[in-house]
């Protein structure tokens, strides 16, 4: 790492500076003065604002975190070690609500650095620990169309009918068409507080968008021929259909960006490419039904948990080849979901956390 220029961290607004070592503070005083000069010591997590007040008492300073209870075990560390390491080295005391208790995480210390460093600390830990949980939602645009759902239907069928000798060809692994739609992004939202402000966020930010980006016209789209996620057709996992914006501009696409813009800033997304890949999974592995028995042997492994098992690829030469013009129908973009993964509707849909409507 470039000490000159080390790796910069954007939290809750706040940019932080993640240097590649550990400084350890002492209490010492000065042996002329005999004051206690620990409050002008720099911190290593030095944030580059700190419009977040803390709180003078007559302990100390105070300072008050909302982090979801599903990162307290993080903070803590095995053993709680690492809320006493934090604690030795920046002077605080930081105390996390009990196990299955919603609260806040609370920081006090004698002296505002010290108080400041350890939420700094906190905070980037949270944002790392976000990383080691499974995304929860995910903004999209919804295709439950009628329609859509034979034109699915019949793509299995023929699949299955033509491709039937091609490895790893299942049943299993095709999408319900009751759950296709065009993802814009993945997020990690750990509280109801979490989902309300993505919700304000999309109520926000979407007039201003729709306007700039669509100009206020229906977007119609053709689902049409199947592109692979990876290099080797005979190595996929996710087989999706293209989407086609029918009047061959990038309006959609803008909205799309635009959208994970807004989202990024906010802290509520993270960027995993430089534009959106626009597409619609008709074919996912992650879906398949008894994936060992169509895995090589191998000497098993009984401490391997069944989450860890690796997804088995199935090969799509033929199935590309085939249906490179198939169409799966024109839709009318008409909403954008904010939809919550793993959970749905009556219908077989995905549960909609909150919603806005287009032209």
């Amino acid at each position: 790492m470039d000490v000159m220029n080390p790796t910069l961290i954007n939290i809750g607004g706040r940019c932080y500076r993640k240097m590649p070592f550990t400084q350890k503070i002492e209490h010492h005083s000065d042996q002329v003065s005999g004051q206690h000069y620990e409050e002008d010591l720099i911190w290593e997590d030095e944030a580059c604002d700190t419009v977040e007040s803390v709180e003078k008492t007559e302990q100390g300073y105070r300072l008050s975190m909302e982090v979801p209870s599903s990162l307290f075990k993080f903070i803590l560390g095995k053993r709680a070690e690492t809320k006493k390491k934090i604690e030795k080295e920046t002077s605080t005391q930081i105390m996390i609500p009990r196990q299955g208790e919603e609260g806040d995480v609370v920081i006090t210390g004698p002296n505002r650095s010290g108080v400041v460093g350890a939420r700094s600390r906190i905070e980037v830990i949270v944002e790392s620990s976000r990383q080691k949980i499974p995304f929860t939602h995910f903004l999209c645009f919804p295709l439950y169309k009628s329609n859509l759902a034979k034109k699915v239907d019949e793509f299995k069928v023929r699949v299955l009918k033509d491709c039937f000798e091609c490895r790893g060809i299942d049943a299993s692994i095709f999408q319900l068409p009751s759950k296709i739609h065009v993802t814009v992004g993945m997020m990690t939202l750990l509280s109801d507080k979490e989902v309300k402000s993505a919700a304000e966020l999309l109520s926000k930010c979407y007039e201003e968008l729709v306007s700039n980006c669509l100009q206020d016209t229906a977007v119609v789209v053709e689902l049409k021929g199947v592109e692979y996620m990876n290099d080797d057709p005979a190595e996929v996992d996710v087989l999706y259909a293209k989407v086609l914006i029918k009047d061959g501009s990038n309006r959609l696409q803008n909205l799309a960006d635009a959208l994970v813009d807004k989202f990024v800033s906010k802290g509520l997304m993270k960027r995993e490419y430089d534009r959106v890949k626009l597409h619609a999974t008709v074919m996912n592995t992650k879906q398949r039904d008894n994936p060992d028995e169509q895995a090589p042997a191998k000497k098993s492994r009984s401490d391997v948990p069944p989450r860890f098992k690796k997804r088995i690829s199935f090969d799509a030469k033929k199935i590309i080849t085939l249906f490179e013009d198939f169409s799966f129908g024109e839709y009318h973009l008409d909403t954008i979901h904010l939809s919550k993964r793993g959970s749905f509707d009556a219908e077989g849909h995905y549960e909609c956390a909150a919603s806005v409507p287009l032209p």
